[in-house]
């Protein structure tokens, strides 16, 4: 049969659509289905690059697409994997038929230099798919590869009938990394903050890679084996008040504000910078900065940078400086991509801030001659921006070295900022006009619409997976253990065409096989952990895969509950799981005990009429109730009542946090908010300027944790049970 057998036009388009991943239904969690609509179809198509305006195009591009795969010899990349059916550790090669008795010789070029090579006789290869191009028959026949083949990034090169072909070659490891404890069975804690929230005594209003370090020193005091931190990715410094650090500019780049200006090892030989630290003036912003609850990014901001500024001028002046060479080995390894993140963050300050889709036509464009010149001319200020990722860098390795009992736990954010540097400087690889989202769910009701454009997975392929490799490297670099936020979207994303909203929506796979393999070959390269976070409407046996791959499932407590509304018991929880009462997107213990958050989003207008605010609060009296029972069955609550509120939120966090520890999950990992008994909310979903989200700091000092009487406490309670 011809691969490019083709439907009646009618049908074209809907072929086209599953050809091209887009799903043709889903279920929401009330049970409805969703049938994608012709609309959504066309939509999506077009944002790939894919022409589906009128059924005739459709026909001609579903045509093309299957034509695609039979006239090349190889695939855009190859991946497999150790450990499996011995059948797959090979690469599919397409042969035509008529020329089987010929000889197929091959060569793989090793990422460490080395070559392998071999022939086969083309007729003694397995068939695994049979076609039609112009007349010609064709088959893909499997090429066994060496068994002894290591694990890495290698190049394919291939050549029959005089004809040279070529493809990357991934080889990875049948699972993740597992630290050993794990394996072995124990269970081990840690401890979760916000690295902006820190707070320490001289500090410049905002958390940093010294207060992070601190952090660390102080969770090996209390017994933590981990400190998890949310995401720390490059932001917007010509844009401050854009500070969620789900919305990066480049997550690839680390967010220059969490540097420790006083800490820059070369900062006391700057002259310029001790006459401005010596400024009364500068030194009254500061303290005016360190006593707001809320961080005041703006002013944060401009006196970091002028700081900044003033020492890196100094350090252009010393060329001689011991630390020189040292820079020059960073930029050189941080190659074109750390050079086109630092053009975009010079580009953006020229430019006010504005998305760069707004900025004059050939600066919009990452290649253009125009580009190049304006980093030729500013040159000083494109390396000010590759300067600032140097220090951040070695400010974190240094506070993940800080106590080397206790791991540092990162978290990788599910999309860019379509505004952002990532999506200025990799066009092609993000689909404009779509943002990735959620359809309804227990803790969305409707839908999500998280204003991220989503990857566009065809291009993935045909980069080999370069911009992935690279994203996971970034963020699992310093790091015992990373979350992977959504991590869902590694088979499928749910895109919403910008117009069409939340309903408009439809799920597109992504290359799911090909990603896990990449996330167990960087995990491995690393050892380093990698948790899922797969909350919301998962797909079914997804957790089953995700087991098998040694991913660590991400269980938040007041989630887990069967669909009577009761609460799992602990001995129900997966071993091969990260446990945490709360997370950063819901209210502590106690806010979410006292309903402030169903309050608040009363105040604010989320709730569409009273109706649906009544139905929220019944079922949080519903919930309490069930919580209540869940920790009785537990023998957990107090036998006798407390004599105060206060001490009842106390006593009921208590008992949360034994409960969470309590469960079969090898990693528990408790907030800083929860331990102090804090009731407000870091980030409230569906909000922006209603609520002050990724700005308010803690009242405690990053140095006082460890002798805290509410965290003490806490760890009291964590440590009887685990």
């Amino acid at each position: 049969m011809s691969p490019v057998d083709l439907p009646e036009p009618g049908d074209a388009l809907r072929q086209l659509a599953i050809a091209a991943g887009i799903h043709e239904s889903y279920w929401d969690i009330a049970g409805e289905l969703h049938v994608t609509s012709d609309e959504t179809r066309r939509t999506l198509l077009a944002a790939m690059g894919i022409a589906a305006a009128t059924d005739a195009e459709a026909l001609q591009s579903l045509r093309l697409w299957r034509e695609r795969c039979w006239r090349h010899p190889l695939p855009p990349v190859a991946v497999v994997r150790r450990g499996g059916d011995p059948r797959r550790f090979a690469i599919e090669v397409t042969i035509p038929e008529r020329r089987t008795a010929e000889t197929l010789d091959w060569t793989i070029e090793l990422e460490n230099g080395n070559a392998v090579a071999g022939s086969a006789a083309a007729e003694t290869l397995e068939i695994a798919a049979v076609g039609e191009i112009d007349g010609i028959p064709l088959a893909r026949r499997l090429l066994p590869l060496p068994s002894t083949l290591p694990e890495g990034y290698h190049a394919l090169v291939t050549s029959f009938g005089g004809r040279a072909s070529r493809c990357p070659l991934i080889v990875a490891p049948a699972a993740a990394y597992v630290p050993p404890w794990m394996e072995a069975g124990d269970r081990r804690w840690g401890l979760a903050a916000q690295v902006y929230a820190l707070r320490r005594a001289d500090d410049w209003g905002v958390g940093d890679f010294t207060a992070l370090a601190e952090m660390l020193r102080q969770a090996d005091t209390l017994g933590a084996q981990i400190v998890g931190v949310n995401p720390l990715h490059a932001l917007f410094p010509a844009w401050p008040d854009a500070c969620s650090p789900y919305s990066p500019s480049n997550p690839e780049f680390l967010n220059p504000l969490m540097i420790d200006v006083d800490a820059v090892p070369f900062a006391a030989r700057s002259p310029a910078f001790q006459a401005f630290r010596a400024d009364p003036e500068v030194a009254a912003a500061l303290d005016a900065a360190r006593a707001c609850e809320l961080i005041d990014y703006p002013k944060v901001s401009d006196l970091k940078y002028r700081a900044l500024e003033l020492i890196y001028d100094d350090f252009l002046r010393a060329p001689d400086a011991p630390e020189n060479a040292a820079f020059e080995t960073f930029c050189e390894t941080g190659g074109a991509r750390l050079k086109r993140f630092a053009e975009f963050a010079a580009l953006h300050e020229t430019m006010g801030g504005l998305p760069w889709n707004t900025w004059p036509a050939p600066f919009q464009n990452p290649a253009s001659p125009e580009v190049e010149a304006y980093a030729l001319a500013n040159a000083e200020r494109v390396t000010f921006h590759a300067f600032l990722q140097w220090l951040a860098e070695d400010q974190l390795a240094a506070a993940a070295a800080a106590a080397p009992q206790v791991g540092l736990y990162r978290d990788l954010a599910v999309g860019v900022n379509a505004e952002g540097a990532s999506a200025w400087a990799n066009q092609d690889d993000v689909v404009r006009g779509i943002s990735v989202g959620a359809p309804p769910d227990a803790f969305s009701p409707v839908g999500q619409d998280w204003g991220l454009p989503p990857p566009n997975p065809h291009r993935m392929r045909e980069t080999a997976y370069a911009g992935f490799v690279a994203l996971l490297r970034a963020n699992m670099r310093h790091a015992t253990a990373l979350r992977l936020d959504h991590v869902m979207g590694l088979m499928r994303l749910f895109w919403i065409p910008k117009g069409l909203g939340v309903k408009g929506g439809a799920y597109v796979s992504y290359p799911f096989d090909d990603l896990l393999a990449i996330v167990a070959l960087e995990s491995r390269r690393n050892r380093c952990l990698v948790i899922g976070e797969d909350l919301g409407t998962v797909p079914d046996d997804f957790r089953g895969r995700m087991a098998a791959e040694r991913l660590l499932s991400y269980r938040v407590l007041y989630f887990e509950r069967w669909p009577s509304g009761l609460f799992k018991r602990p001995d129900a929880y997966p071993p091969l799981a990260l446990v945490t009462p709360t997370t950063h997107d819901m209210p502590t213990i106690a806010g979410h005990w006292l309903g402030l958050d169903l309050a608040l989003r009363a105040e604010i207008g989320i709730y569409a009429d009273a109706e649906v605010a009544n139905r929220e609060a019944a079922g949080r009296a519903a919930e309490r109730e069930a919580l209540i029972a869940a920790l009785g069955d537990q023998d957990l609550m107090p036998a006798v009542p407390p004599s105060s509120a206060a001490d009842a939120l106390a006593a009921l966090t208590l008992a949360v946090l034994r409960f969470a520890a309590r469960t079969a999950s090898r990693l528990l990992v408790v907030n800083l908010g929860d331990l102090l008994v804090e009731t407000t909310q870091i980030n409230l979903p569906g909000t922006v300027d209603e609520h002050p989200n990724w700005r308010r700091r803690m009242a405690a000092e990053v140095t006082t944790l460890a002798a805290h009487p509410l965290i003490r406490a806490g760890v009291a309670a964590l440590r009887r049970e685990r």
